[in-house]
């Protein structure tokens, strides 16, 4: 019997695109309050514990006043039952697609009550048992624990998984766990950090097709 690979995808910004929902409010504050924001900061922001993040020191001191507010309008918005969640069909199909050849698990940054009340208000249909939350861990992205935990509970050597990741924080975590972390340039360009971490790199989501077509 043969045995499926291990691909591992974030669910928020693959299917939801929840990445661009907290920048855009990043944003929406930074103009409010007359901030400047690094290019720096918006890729690094997402779900990540900023104060130790060492490059991002002196503008943590910054923007460490605004932190709760994003957050409370980002939970805002994505908890909103007067909001229809919206996703990107193209990558739910390259997910069913996917789930057909690998062994697949899915990362979210929300809790696991609130990934699947958005999933069944999505009508999407996944396995809530190959879900895992940044929020069962002590430390998110870009730490590794979340990858970690998955690895230890599935039984899986962390140097044979394949991460597929929009972020640099993903990256990154994929990085200092051990796995093959893949970036897909879905909001941004790898600039240096991302391709110094990434294990392979792709400006399309037709090219990550392909690169998975070949380990299999």
């Amino acid at each position: 019997m043969t045995t499926k690979k291990t691909l591992v995808i974030t669910l928020d910004d693959f299917i939801f695109e929840h990445y661009k929902i907290k920048q855009n409010i990043w944003k929406n504050i930074a103009k409010e309050h007359k901030l400047k924001l690094s290019d720096t900061f918006l890729m690094g922001h997402y779900d990540a514990h900023l104060e130790k993040r060492e490059k991002l020191e002196r503008e943590y001191r910054t923007i460490a006043p605004y932190v709760k507010e994003v957050d409370t309008r980002y939970q805002n918005v994505v908890s909103s039952s007067l909001l229809e969640p919206t996703f990107n069909k193209e990558h739910l199909d390259k997910l069913v697609q996917w789930a057909q050849d690998f062994d697949l698990y899915f990362i979210t940054n929300h809790r696991i009550e609130q990934i699947k009340n958005l999933l069944e208000k999505a009508k999407i249909e996944l396995d809530i048992d190959r879900i895992y939350s940044s929020k069962q861990v002590l430390n998110a992205k870009p730490e590794a624990d979340i990858y970690l935990k998955l690895a230890r509970l599935r039984n899986i050597k962390p140097n044979t998984m394949t991460i597929l990741d929009s972020t640099l924080n993903g990256v990154q975590a994929s990085y200092l766990a051990n796995a093959k972390g893949l970036f897909l340039a879905h909001y941004m360009r790898p600039n240096q950090a991302i391709k110094d971490f990434a294990f392979a790199y792709f400006n399309r989501l037709d090219e990550v097709d392909s690169y998975l077509k070949e380990l299999l």
